[in-house]
């Protein structure tokens, strides 16, 4: 028996099916409702808290950066402003879910309704936290970070390193103290609503952290590059990010106090930021992850170890992506073919890590070949390997532990 539709009935059907629907051509792009970037623009802090509608400041910030005072200006722009004022300075190392815990009490006992972060991306990514998790009480592998409006109360972030991008993006990384991993949490409402770039922040930052954190920017704009989930807006602002860094991070590693470098590098980390956070990430993150957890590695660091092995491992799909990224990374040549400038690429951004003072494999630390199998397995599960362009298995995964433990990079065809 046929049934006849009704024209209701058609339209609905229509709707519905359109609703469900996923446009591979389109992309949404998310970036902060406001940026301020220039030196000593930590002047301008109130008048943007202001704009924002912000009573009641939660500052979360580094140990250390509070014990050198860095905060001082922060508090006194805060308070110029006719904003009450709450300090949550217990921030040494990475975040991990204890910590966010107590911040959350804090921010709920206050009674504040904006957290700013302030300091490395340990602190962003602990205001970052305690701004979404609120009362949540469950498995912190199970929170699922909800829409913009889910998040009540406002959100800022004060990089005083150029680095994780955290200012920018919707992701933040913390450490499941019952589980020993890391658990990247990704959604909407980590977005913060402003970002703050001083570099008179960052002019007394160590260089041997200005370089892993700057080896951290680059990784998020080769990975955001070639990401399978890229677009041309994130691809733009990746590439720019990568153009930046090389002619950036050798100076504010070698003269630290040269504040237009240090400039340079607080946006080439924000335009990646921007970049992974709108395309996602890869491989070289998947892996960071656990082997920071394991073995206490920081994460610029471990990224600086496995970014070239990973960038080797990918070339069989990465190559002509790798041959544009030459060009920005200045070692192109008009004679050269797309794969060498593929492996032009490579070598380059292996040099400029050894130039950096980084380390160029595992070997440097206590690891155990025996972990790589659940390394492995625990890489398989990260968020960040969706984006990976080439796909991979955990047998792969602990060859190339394997390989980055013994400093062979492989690079014959």
């Amino acid at each position: 028996m046929m049934t006849t539709l009704t024209p209701n009935t058609i339209a609905t059907i229509v709707t519905q099916t359109l609703q469900q629907c996923h446009f591979t051509t389109g992309f949404t792009f998310r970036s902060p409702a406001i940026t301020v970037t220039g030196p000593y623009c930590i002047n301008q802090l109130g008048s943007a808290l202001n704009e924002l509608g912000a009573k009641h400041v939660l500052l979360v910030a580094d140990k250390m950066v509070w014990q050198l005072g860095l905060t001082a200006s922060c508090e006194i722009a805060i308070r110029l402003a006719g904003l009450t004022l709450t300090l949550f300075t217990d921030i040494q190392g990475e975040p991990d879910s204890e910590l966010v815990a107590k911040g959350i009490g804090i921010l709920n006992e206050s009674g504040a309704d904006f957290v700013l972060g302030l300091g490395g991306g340990s602190a962003l990514d602990t205001a970052k936290a305690i701004a979404v998790l609120g009362d949540y009480n469950g498995a912190l592998t199970e929170f699922k970070v909800g829409g913009l409006a889910s998040r009540h109360v406002g959100l800022g972030a004060i990089p005083t390193t150029a680095g994780t991008g955290s200012e920018a993006t919707d992701i933040t990384v913390i450490k499941d103290v019952i589980n020993n991993i890391k658990v990247p949490i990704k959604g909407p409402a980590l977005v913060p609503d402003l970002a703050l770039l001083d570099p008179a922040l960052m002019l007394g930052v160590p260089s041997h952290i200005t370089a892993a954190t700057g080896i951290d920017t680059l990784t998020h704009a080769i990975e955001a590059y070639t990401s399978r989930h890229s677009n041309p807006l994130a691809q733009a602002y990746a590439y720019h990010s990568i153009e930046m860094v090389v002619k950036a991070l050798p100076t504010a590693v070698g003269c630290g106090d040269d504040m237009d470098m240090r400039l340079s590098m607080a946006i080439a980390a924000y335009k990646a930021g921007l970049s992974f956070s709108n395309a996602g990430l890869g491989l070289v993150h998947a892996i960071s992850h656990q082997v920071g957890a394991f073995y206490h590695i920081p994460h610029g660091v471990a990224n600086a170890i496995l970014l070239p092995y990973v960038m080797v491992f990918n070339r069989l799909c990465c190559e002509n992506t790798y041959a544009e990224i030459a060009k920005a990374l200045g070692v192109d040549r008009d004679m050269m073919t797309p794969r060498e400038r593929c492996q032009a690429a490579i070598l380059k951004v292996r040099q400029l890590i050894s130039d950096l003072g980084l380390p160029s494999s595992l070997a440097e630390f206590n690891v155990n070949p025996s972990d790589f199998s659940v390394i492995a397995e625990q890489a398989m599960s990260d968020i960040c390997l969706a984006g990976t362009p080439r796909q991979v298995n955990a047998t792969q995964i602990v060859t190339l532990l394997e390989q980055a433990l013994v400093g062979d990079l492989r690079m014959e065809d």
